[in-house]
């Protein structure tokens, strides 16, 4: 039988795991404990445990991603946005962009300079919204799983003779949006 309170003390205690192997900030706790202990049902346990999961470090620092052709490397580089707003200038290294996970809230990810080549991000939206502004040089592939939630993307025609560089999305979105913005449409959406 399901009980809630040894489901929050079982997530909890991961979730402390995981501060005290410093895969958190003592911020990124704070607030993930605060919808923890908010949760009322075993629906909402099973998505905040994803979440956690999805943190812990693996073997050899390297992951595979389900159903994807793909490796992606651990990065400390993870931008949480937990009942809050976050915006954030991507910093590619090696290939990869970094973690970004909004839990009822919303990242804004900017990316202006990226290298030649594929770069990589982790996107993870569950009741939230991440927002992904993109010059309008750059490729992408949407690799996102959506779980009753929304995937946009720009209608971008790339000219496949110029080498461009390519913004490789993978993730989740559980009952949130992912929308990629080239910069003039933002702009347009600002009124600009």
């Amino acid at each position: 039988m399901f009980n809630i309170d040894e489901e929050k003390d079982r997530v909890t205690k991961k979730l402390s795991e995981q501060y005290s192997q410093n895969i958190l900030t003592m911020e990124e706790f704070e607030r993930i404990l605060e919808y923890i202990n908010k949760i009322k049902t075993n629906k909402e346990i099973s998505i905040i445990e994803k979440i956690i999961n999805e943190n812990t470090v693996e073997e050899n620092n390297i992951s595979i991603i389900e159903n994807y052709d793909i490796m992606i490397p651990h990065s400390k580089e993870k931008h949480l946005s937990t009942f809050s707003w976050k915006s954030t200038n991507i910093n590619p290294k090696n290939g990869y962009g970094g973690k970004f996970i909004s839990v009822f809230g919303a990242n804004r990810i900017i990316v202006d300079n990226l290298p030649i080549g594929r770069t990589i991000i982790n996107v993870n939206s569950v009741f939230g919204l991440t927002e992904i502004i993109i010059p309008e040089n750059v490729k992408i592939v949407n690799k996102i799983f959506p779980v009753f939630s929304g995937i946009f993307t720009p209608n971008v025609i790339n000219n496949e003779n110029v080498e461009l560089p390519e913004l490789y999305i993978v993730g989740k979105a559980i009952f949130g949006n992912i929308t990629v913005l080239t910069v003039e449409e933002f702009n347009k959406q600002l009124g600009g």
